[in-house]
């Protein structure tokens, strides 16, 4: 059976493997399995791919503003989707989404959800945030959909045109089929894939015109509000507007894109996953996010007239890494307390700024490690890209490993570390050791962090191009997988590339 694509990007789709072997699929899913009566299949689908993304310097310092180098890992998630505008009266509109793992990973879910549009769209218009987010945690069992249907609600609430978007999604018919290839709990966006190749293909299926930035943002807000998770925006951008073998260099203020940055033909990176499964709505990101935030509050009063009503705007436009660390140490380390009780500070501050979070009172939440954090890491990923432009040698290597420690030494101060990360960096470390006793001046590996939202995950491990370099990182695979007890085959190492989203675009495609 024939599969036709239009596609401008042809030569880009010819170097995605992945993205052929999913649109040739296509074929056997009409003939049989789940998803056969799941599209109109004479009409055409659009297809979309968004990778995953490896947080190599940044990490959750993103929603304090500060810059982020990301690179776009070849693991990704792909989406085919098909709207339907109110062709069949005689049919109520309906949403279905089919979610199917991809080769050699399990499923994790249940694989199908569906309810009727007017469900999200009560009285034609989309449902409010508040009211997403209750409908989807209602049942545990299908709360993944919302990353997906999510989609659709935030197009329509917040996309260019939203009168005319409810008017066509509320009457609509809307089929997706989600295979992903990103795993799940490592801390490598598995989630802000699924999200951009859905919103990708959604607006391509709608003919919606979405700049990559405004896309990303979009994303952002299916995840903030939709799902519940207080991410930043780093993920979606990188995940829609990464480029092949090169880091995002991002400026979270609020979504600045600062160019591409190549790695040094003698660079690598890979990632490692602990084992240890990360969640971005986990009760200790979500934690130091308003630790955070307390702290910028905190910070902004300093300065506040005794006696004024009302708390002040932020300062540094909400943007905590506006400070230097020497205006840290000097002038607003001494005003911010080690910890504060919830109740303490909403009688004495009333808001953290932070509409994502909402305060505990009966916590307690560490003020100057979270919110010293985000502005020592802004410095060290302005450092870090700036030594990426040096001569290479040992000394350049030094300083970026270097950098990466001393961040993954900042989020076990912050309590977002975890033993399997930690002892994943204590093996890079005592790699390192081992070639220096020999009497060399450092490699293959040269540093080692974790990523992403912390507490388990991806490690990054930074090292030597070549055999030396992947054989070393082997080396710290097989010793980890032999400390728990597993075949180094088990653990899940990420390496290479591929583009983002946005380089290219949704794709549509006719079967038979």
């Amino acid at each position: 059976m024939p599969v036709t694509v239009k596609s401008g990007r042809q030569e880009l789709l010819q170097g995605l493997p992945d993205t052929r072997s999913f649109i040739d699929g296509l074929v056997q899913h009409r003939g049989a399995g789940p998803a056969q009566d799941l599209f109109q299949w004479e009409e055409p689908l659009v297809v979309a791919r968004a990778p995953g993304r490896l947080d190599v310097m940044g990490g959750i310092a993103d929603y304090s503003g500060s810059l982020v180098l990301q690179m776009p890992i070849s693991e990704a998630a792909h989406v085919a989707l098909q709207v339907s505008e109110g062709r069949d009266h005689a049919q109520e509109a309906t949403v279905c989404i089919l979610s199917i793992p991809a080769a050699g990973e399990e499923a994790h879910r249940e694989p199908s959800f569906s309810c009727r549009t007017g469900e999200l769209f009560p009285g034609g218009q989309p449902l409010e945030y508040e009211a997403a987010r209750a409908y989807f945690k209602a049942s545990p069992s299908s709360s993944w959909a919302a990353y997906i249907a999510g989609c659709l609600l935030v197009l329509a609430r917040d996309g260019p045109e939203p009168a005319a978007l409810t008017s066509r999604l509320a009457s609509s018919s809307v089929r997706v089929l989600v295979q992903s290839a990103v795993p799940e709990g490592k801390g490598v966006s598995s989630s802000a894939a699924v999200e951009v190749a859905t919103m990708t293909a959604l607006a391509g299926a709608l003919g919606v015109a979405l700049e990559g930035r405004q896309l990303a943002i979009l994303c952002q807000r299916v995840e903030n509000l939709v799902v519940g998770a207080p991410c930043g925006i780093m993920d979606q951008m990188a995940c829609t507007l990464g480029r092949q073998h090169s880091l995002l260099a991002l400026l979270c203020q609020p979504a600045e894109v600062r160019g591409t940055v190549a790695l040094p033909g003698h660079v690598a990176v890979w990632g490692i996953d602990s084992g240890i499964r990360h969640s971005v709505g986990g009760s200790d990101y979500g934690s130091v996010r308003v630790g955070t935030f307390m702290g910028l509050r905190i910070a902004s009063s300093r300065g506040q007239p005794s006696g004024a009503s009302g708390p002040p705007p932020p300062e540094w436009g909400g943007y905590l890494t506006r400070l230097s660390p020497s205006q840290l140490a000097q002038t607003y380390a001494a005003v911010l307390p080690v910890a504060i009780r919830g109740s303490d500070f909403v009688e004495r501050y009333t808001t953290h700024y932070d509409s994502i979070t909402t305060i505990n009172p009966d916590q307690e939440y560490a003020v100057l490690q979270p919110a010293s954090h985000p502005i020592a890491e802004h410095f060290r990923v302005n450092t870090f890209q700036q030594a990426l432009q040096l001569t290479p040698g040992p000394e350049q290597l030094s300083l970026l490993g270097e950098l990466m420690f001393q961040s993954h030494a900042s989020y076990g101060g912050c309590g977002l570390g975890s033993s399997g990360t930690d002892r994943l960096v204590e093996l890079v470390r005592e790699s390192m050791e081992a070639v220096r006793a020999q009497g060399r001046a450092g490699g293959p590996l040269w540093g080692a962090k974790i990523t992403g939202g912390g507490c388990g995950g991806t490690v990054c491990v930074l090292g030597e191009a070549g055999p030396e370099g992947e054989a070393a990182v082997q080396c710290v695979v097989e010793a980890y997988a032999r400390e728990r007890g597993v075949e180094a085959d088990a653990i899940k190492v990420f390496r290479g590339s591929s583009p983002g989203a946005a380089e290219l675009g949704p794709l549509t495609v006719t079967v038979g």
